[in-house]
């Protein structure tokens, strides 16, 4: 489950490491052969998973501004979410570990579903950021304000145009996510988001309190499948993208059951659907909401739909490269 796609249902639609100081970039970000951004960028995921923050997030997508509260806190060893919207409609979205369940109380239900541990619903990063240098540069940037706080700009550049760049500022105080955005390949901010309230608090705070309606839940289904037992072949693939899942899904209100194969980079992912084909007229379509790119194609009486935090150009490279496979031949990603 993307960062992304818990974000969109939302919506709808501390003690400092002790950084030597860092030299200051006047114009362009520095290329320190990307190793202290990696150092950055390491931190601050461990910061997101070990300290309990909260504070108020304004979320950009489409034009659009929306506003958002966030809690995290660490007991015990498992992490602790809350993300409530404070547009209308209300929605929450609360983890405990590897679960989530999302709150919608204008249809009086919950989603459940189970996570890897350690993806956060902010600013999801890998454990490791081993090989991620082949695809992306790690740039130091300058240090700014951000909600009253210095922060340390850090942009991850992709080598080529089938990946999204990002920029994120760290808090040079507690090493947390000040900002974030993914850019396209001119730059131009595709999605935004930034706290504009941060509190750090010291010692257990205890796990988020939830919400108080109990509405009944809707648990999804999802079985890990051998991709041995994979019935299609992958023939264009932007290099660096491997298959990292292949599972049979079930998410209420669906009846039935569709196939799910992830694909990443590392850092990138992108998710291709199959579905049966339904008796009704059909269209191939690019659709695009906020960072997230779709292409829907029909493939021998199936409904495949690629789609990610990616341009347009990779969910369509994809698609069109999608092959049915009758026998398990020929399941060959191509680097």
């Amino acid at each position: 489950m993307s960062r992304i796609r818990v974000i969109a249902a939302v919506l709808g639609g501390v003690v400092a490491f002790g950084y030597p100081p860092l030299p200051q970039a006047e114009d362009a970000p520095q290329a320190l052969g990307g190793k202290a951004g990696v150092t950055w960028l390491a931190d601050m995921r461990g910061a997101m998973v070990r300290l309990n923050y909260r504070g108020l997030v304004a979320y950009l997508k489409d034009s659009k501004v929306n506003s958002m509260e966030f809690v995290h806190a660490a007991s015990g060893g498992v992490e602790h979410e809350r993300l409530v919207s404070l547009n209308s409609p209300m929605r929450e979205i609360d983890r405990d570990g590897d679960q989530v369940r999302f709150i919608f109380p204008e249809t009086k239900s919950v989603l459940t579903e189970r996570i890897p541990v350690g993806h956060s619903f902010l600013v999801d990063l890998p454990e490791s950021f081993e090989g991620l240098c082949d695809y992306y540069a790690f740039l130091v940037g300058s240090q700014e304000h951000v909600a009253q706080r210095l922060a340390q700009s850090i942009d991850i550049v992709p080598i080529d145009d089938y990946r999204y760049g990002r920029k994120i500022w760290i808090d040079l105080e507690s090493h947390l996510p000040l900002r974030f955005e993914l850019l396209d390949g001119s730059d131009k901010p595709v999605e935004q988001m930034v706290f504009t309230s941060l509190e750090v608090r010291a010692g257990d705070a205890g796990t988020p309190a939830q919400s108080a309606e109990v509405y009944p839940e809707q648990p999804s289904k999802r079985e890990l499948l051998p991709l041995e037992s994979m019935r299609w072949s992958l023939e264009d693939v932007p290099m660096g993208f491997r298959i990292s899942a292949y599972s049979r899904m079930q998410h209420p209100p669906l009846q039935h059951p569709i196939e799910h194969i992830l694909l990443s980079d590392g850092l990138s992912s992108v998710s291709i659907y199959v579905d049966e084909l339904k008796d009704e007229p059909f269209l191939e379509k690019l659709k695009k909401i906020g960072a997230v790119n779709a292409y829907t194609r029909k493939i021998d009486g199936f409904v495949v739909t690629v789609m990610g935090d990616v341009p347009s150009k990779t969910v369509q490279m994809i698609a069109n490269g999608i092959r049915y496979q009758k026998s398990n031949a020929n399941r060959e990603v191509n680097d």
